[in-house]
C-alpha cells in the first residue's frame, strides 16, 4: 500500500530529471541550463553557504509566519463578533492582500531598516490574508443547531466562542495555515530580493542575486530548490499538525 502511494511521485521525478538532462544536453550551455549533476555538485561544493542562507531565510519566514498566525487569528476572532466590525475591517484585509510589496518596500525599509525586520514584515504581509479569510469563514460557519443548543443552556458569548465556534473553525484555519505556509517563504524570498544586502552573506534570495550576477546558474537553481524545499517543509509541518488535531473527529482526516 505504501509503495502505491510513493511510486507515482517518484516516477514523475524520474521523468522530470530525464527531460531536464535531455534539455540540458540539447542546449549544451551550462550557464543557461545546467544538468542535474551540475546542480547536485553545486549543492555539495557550496553546502556551507547554502546552509547559512537557508538558516537566515528560515528565521525570516518563520517569524513572519508566526506573526501572521497570531495577527490573522486574532483579527478574524474580533471581526466574527459583530457584522459591523466585519464590514469595517474586512475590506482593509482584502486591500492588504492586494498591496504590492514592491511598492511599499521603500516605506518598509524607511521604518524598519535594511535588515531582517523588513524581510519579516514583507513575509507577514504576503502570508496574512489567507489566515484571516479562512479563520473568519470557519468562525461564521458553525452549525446553527449547535449554536441554538448553547443558547438554550444560556451560555455566555465567551463560552460560545472558545468551546464552540473556535474548535469548529479549526479545519478552516488549518486550510488557511497551509496556504500561508508556502507564502511566508515566498514573502521572505521576495523581501530579500527587494531589501537586498550589503554582501553575499544574506538569505537565499540575496544569494540568488549574487549567483545570477556571476552566471552561476547551477548555484541559482540549487538555491531555488532549497527555498522550494523550505516552503514544502513548512507545508508538511502544518499538514501534520492539522492531521493530529482533526484525525479523530473531522471528515477530512478520518
Amino acid at each position: 500500500m505504501e509503495i502505491k502511494k510513493i511510486l507515482p511521485p517518484i516516477l514523475v521525478l524520474i521523468v522530470f530529471l530525464f527531460a531536464w538532462s535531455f534539455g540540458a544536453s540539447l542546449y549544451n550551455m551550462p550557464f543557461l541550463l545546467p544538468n542535474p549533476l551540475e546542480v547536485a555538485q553545486a549543492f555539495v561544493t557550496d553546502f556551507d553557504m547554502i546552509a547559512g542562507g537557508l538558516w537566515i531565510t528560515f528565521q525570516e519566514a518563520l517569524y513572519g509566519y508566526l506573526l501572521a498566525i497570531s495577527i490573522g487569528i486574532t483579527s478574524a476572532a474580533v471581526m466574527s463578533q459583530s457584522k459591523i466590525l466585519e464590514r469595517s475591517f474586512y475590506p482593509y484585509a482584502i486591500l492588504l492582500q492586494t498591496l504590492p510589496a514592491v511598492a511599499v518596500a521603500p516605506l518598509i525599509v524607511l521604518w524598519f531598516g535594511f535588515d531582517m525586520q523588513s524581510v519579516v514584515v514583507i513575509s507577514l504581509i504576503i502570508s496574512l490574508f489567507p489566515i484571516i479569510n479562512n479563520t473568519l469563514l470557519g468562525l461564521k460557519s458553525t452549525s446553527t443547531n449547535l449554536v441554538e443548543l448553547f443558547q438554550m443552556h444560556n451560555s455566555s458569548r465567551v463560552v460560545n466562542f472558545f468551546k464552540l465556534r473556535l474548535p469548529a473553525a479549526i479545519p478552516h484555519t488549518i486550510a488557511g495555515l497551509r496556504i500561508s505556509a508556502g507564502l511566508s517563504v515566498i514573502g521572505a524570498i521576495v523581501g530579500e530580493f527587494i531589501i537586498g544586502s550589503g554582501s553575499e552573506g544574506g538569505g537565499l534570495g540575496v544569494m540568488v542575486i549574487y549567483a545570477q550576477a556571476d552566471l552561476q546558474t547551477a548555484l541559482v537553481i540549487a538555491l531555488i530548490l532549497t527555498a522550494t524545499f523550505l516552503g514544502f517543509a513548512f507545508f508538511i509541518s502544518v499538514t501534520a499538525l492539522g492531521h493530529r488535531l482533526l484525525k479523530h473527529w473531522h471528515e477530512s482526516e478520518i
